[in-house]
């Protein structure tokens, strides 16, 4: 596993960085790694993001996994338990979000390695986050996509989309009617971008891709 090169540690709040670093020194944090928002603010500093959000192929979230969890932050930390479920759980860690889901879907690039932490790769950030806005549509995930856009294709993308999602058939589908749903993003307020790209671009950008790929994928299925 290679370090992570130069971290955009500007894109995350100084007491979620000293989380994150105290985090990694002191919890075992396998089989989880670090993906969503934040990772990708650290890889490429886009947004500032402050939701440490890990994800794990843990089949379902046990009280055993639950209280090892609990149990090694409360060692550490300042804790609250959020949110407890059989898919994951979500703690106050003095102050800041961290939480642990239960994700089956394998990693497709290596990870990188940040202050003992995992770190997803770009391919893996990029389908989590198309899967987020099928799910969602948050403002904030469409701007995430279109920084992962800008270095990696839709295309490139969905050609990997079986590999990620083998088991979700209308996935490029699904995908393709979201990237144009904007009506929930619309409503909410725009993240704190540190590059700074208009909401309508982001818009208008994603339109265009979802007509193109349209043609591309829908008449080639």
């Amino acid at each position: 596993m290679a370090a992570l090169e130069h971290p955009h540690w500007e894109a995350i709040p100084p007491r979620v960085r000293d989380v994150l670093e105290r985090i990694g020194k002191t919890v075992q944090l396998a089989p989880f790694y670090l993906a969503g928002g934040i990772a990708l603010a650290l890889r490429r500093g886009h947004r500032v993001s402050q939701d440490l959000d890990f994800f794990g192929a843990v089949e379902n979230f046990d009280d055993d996994w639950t209280q090892r969890l609990i149990s090694e932050f409360r060692a550490q930390f300042d804790v609250r338990v959020e949110r407890d479920s059989f898919l994951g759980v979500t703690l106050d860690v003095e102050g800041a979000s961290v939480s642990f889901m239960t994700y089956g879907y394998a990693l497709l690039d290596s990870t990188d390695e940040l202050a003992r932490v995992q770190i997803a790769g770009l391919t893996d950030i990029g389908l989590m986050k198309l899967d987020a806005i099928s799910s969602r549509g948050a403002r904030k995930d469409f701007y995430d996509l279109y920084c992962v856009a800008r270095e990696m294709s839709l295309d490139s993308l969905f050609q990997q989309a079986d590999a990620k999602f083998p088991n979700t058939p209308y996935f490029v589908s699904r995908s393709l009617e979201a990237l144009v749903d904007f009506e929930i993003a619309d409503k909410q307020d725009e993240p704190e971008l540190l590059v700074p790209v208009a909401w309508a671009q982001v818009k208008m950008f994603f339109t265009e891709q979802a007509r193109r790929l349209g043609h591309l994928w829908i008449q080639d299925s």
